[in-house]
């Protein structure tokens, strides 16, 4: 079920290189332990995510935030970057250049929550969770399996 995750998350997430499923997961994951030092979460929250359960806690989505930046799909001002998201579905597109289309369609999609008001401004915890909640809501339209 993790796997889940860290495939839709693959569409928000960014990678110098095409990887396998496998390793995206192993490459977010070790995003995410690096933010539970700064951000620790119960470990029914982490389950929560693997379920696809979009986080209602702030410290949660402070994690999803954490990860996020250092991997580069949120800068520093808390939003959401479409041009590293552009870039992530060319890399994770394999060769095949439908689901390159539909990685910038979901990426299109999911930037309108730049446009969404949230009160921590920079630190992108509450918006953060917007991503998580657009890549778990659209993928299923774009071909991507949850």
């Amino acid at each position: 079920m993790i796997q889940i995750v860290f495939l839709v998350l693959a569409f928000i997430s960014g990678y110098s290189h095409a990887l396998t499923e496998e390793e995206i997961k192993a490459e977010f994951t070790k995003l995410v332990m690096k933010c539970l030092k700064d951000h620790p979460v119960d470990m029914s929250e982490l389950t929560n995510l693997q379920k696809l359960v979009v986080p209602k806690k702030n410290d949660v989505k402070c994690l999803l935030a954490c990860a996020y930046k250092l991997d580069g799909i949120m800068n520093a001002k808390g939003l959401y970057d479409l041009d590293h998201a552009y870039k992530v579905a060319e890399l994770t597109k394999n060769g095949d250049e439908k689901r390159l289309e539909n990685g910038r369609k979901m990426a299109d999609e999911c930037v309108k929550i730049n446009d969404i008001e949230v009160s921590d401004g920079e630190k992108g915890c509450e918006r953060a969770g917007l991503m998580f909640k657009c890549a778990i809501e659209n993928a299923p339209k774009f071909g991507f399996k949850l």
